[in-house]
């Protein structure tokens, strides 16, 4: 009676790499994944979650104990700045990221250029938009008429609004064309999602049989559908489908443009 007994567990601060990717990593110490605080600012979409630029894989060598128990604070690897990680179970209200990559200065230097490119392309699509549908959202999604089955689910990614469909299952909405204007359809995926299969229909038209496998962790992709001129004839209006129809969930899509071609 009355005896107590100690358990000292080590912990050492360590990263894990993805299985598919050694340059991205987490950071862990002992059991606990650390959580990296961002803000409560929307972070910038390419600029807004730092890299690491080092070739120093040793974490202990920069990432080093901060004040508190269980915090700590990245030193000269981060850019475009260093972070403070605190286990990611005591994150709340901000943004956060838990996986970061390793860059050389040359692939640091191509991500600044990617950024500039990516500025100019999303202001040229601003200015040819003739219709813009934020998916998932309420109020767009009733003013564009939006049908969807029952397995079609709304999901948020990085502070923007998403909508899916799983096997057998189908969502709907109108998009306003301009009478005989050439466009093209323009759907915003995630690289997060992986092995999904649906097809794309306009007014019943297969327009594409989208196979979308992902890419980057957390970036959002736009992809370019043309749209043929005999479906365009005479019509204000079109109604696009996502069919899940190949035993794979269809979507996410997080937003929809109508566009006018280059």
């Amino acid at each position: 009676m009355g005896d107590v007994l100690e358990i000292t567990v080590p912990m050492n601060l360590y990263t894990e790499a993805m299985p598919d990717n050694p340059n991205r990593v987490a950071f862990k110490y002992g059991p606990l994944v650390l959580a990296g605080q961002l803000g409560k600012a929307k972070p910038d979409p390419v600029y807004g979650v730092p890299v690491l630029l080092t070739s120093n894989r040793n974490v202990n060598n920069w990432v080093l104990p901060a004040a508190q128990p269980l915090q700590f604070q990245m030193k000269g690897v981060g850019q475009p700045f260093d972070v403070s990680l605190i286990p990611f179970y005591q994150t709340f209200n901000q943004y956060y990221s838990v996986y970061w990559d390793y860059f050389t200065n040359e692939e640091w230097a191509k991500l600044k250029d990617e950024y500039e490119a990516d500025k100019k392309r999303q202001q040229q699509i601003e200015e040819r938009t003739i219709d813009n549908f934020r998916i998932g959202e309420m109020q767009p999604e009733r003013d564009h008429q939006l049908k969807a089955t029952e397995r079609s689910y709304v999901s948020d990614a990085f502070d923007r609004m998403g909508r899916e469909a799983r096997k057998d299952n189908y969502f709907s909405f109108v998009m306003k064309v301009e009478q005989d204007t050439p466009v093209t359809l323009l759907f915003t995926y995630i690289g997060d999602d992986k092995d999904r299969k649906f097809d794309i229909k306009a007014d019943g038209v297969i327009i594409a049989t989208v196979e979308w496998n992902g890419g980057k962790t957390g970036k959002f992709y736009d992809v370019e559908y043309a749209l043929p001129t005999s479906l365009l004839h005479g019509k204000k209006q079109l109604t696009i489908s996502i069919e899940a129809n190949y035993g794979k969930t269809a979507g996410r899509v997080f937003g929809v443009r109508i566009i006018k071609k280059n």
